[in-house]
């Protein structure tokens, strides 16, 4: 029943993966739910992301086709902040960073349920505007490499403020972004931090199908009611992780 459990979880995870990034916030109480450790669960959840991010990236190539450069460069600068971030947890321990949990997915609660302001033309965008909006992008890096549940909408959030395309683009953008970054953060975590290899299979299972197929979800369904349940679901789960880090 707990191989069930874990490969149902991990598909909704994948799937949620591919739409806005919230595989961690998905996750990371379903691991913590059958025994594991926070930052054990953390570390597990970024290996086995590996396989949910493959499953996005080859399901996102139509969308990419065109704007690697670009896709690239977003990359990078999340990559090296997630880098730091990822640092800054190997560094952590169980207790406080179980502690600072419920913040983190309180914040991306609301980052979901926020209405979003309508989109610039690129060319109307200051100078100012981009620099802020790459700092963003690192920023969002070291936050992502450190825990991560709701790094996807807050990534999302800043493209759609300097990239003058549909979501789905850069949706797909942000799921390379994140492949790639999960892939440097697992190599770190296999050789730094305890992962608990008994749930790796499953959840790769789940997190491989699911992710591929939340791109196409994402072409075909409007994305406003899965950010709306989730974005409910962040703040109540953030109230009871809460309770459970400060109270009990």
């Amino acid at each position: 029943m707990s191989l069930i459990y874990l490969i149902v979880m991990s598909t909704i995870a994948g799937i949620l993966t591919g739409i806005v990034g919230m595989a961690a916030l998905t996750l990371y109480p379903v691991l913590i739910s059958v025994g594991v450790l926070p930052i054990t669960a953390n570390a597990t959840i970024t290996v086995s992301q590996v396989a949910g991010g493959l499953g996005t990236v080859l399901s996102s190539l139509r969308e990419l086709h065109g704007h690697w450069k670009q896709t690239l460069q977003i990359t990078a600068v999340n990559t090296i902040g997630g880098v730091l971030g990822a640092l800054i947890l190997i560094h952590s321990s169980n207790a406080g960073f179980k502690k600072f949990v419920p913040f983190f997915i309180l914040l991306a609660g609301i980052m979901i349920l926020a209405p979003s302001k309508n989109k610039k033309d690129a060319k109307q965008v200051s100078k100012w505007i981009r620099i802020l909006s790459w700092i963003g992008v690192f920023l969002v890096g070291i936050y992502d490499g450190y825990f991560g549940a709701g790094a996807g909408l807050l990534m999302i959030a800043i493209l759609s403020k300097v990239i003058d395309q549909k979501y789905v683009i850069y949706n797909a953008m942000r799921n390379f972004a994140s492949f790639i970054g999960n892939l440097i953060y697992a190599i770190m975590f296999i050789f730094m931090l305890q992962i608990d290899w008994k749930v790796i299979i499953p959840l790769i299972i789940g997190l491989f199908i699911g992710g591929y197929i939340g791109p196409i979800v994402v072409r075909y369904i409007p994305s406003q009611i899965m950010k709306y349940c989730v974005g409910v679901f962040a703040i109540v789960l953030s109230f009871v992780l809460g309770y459970q880090a400060y109270f009990k």
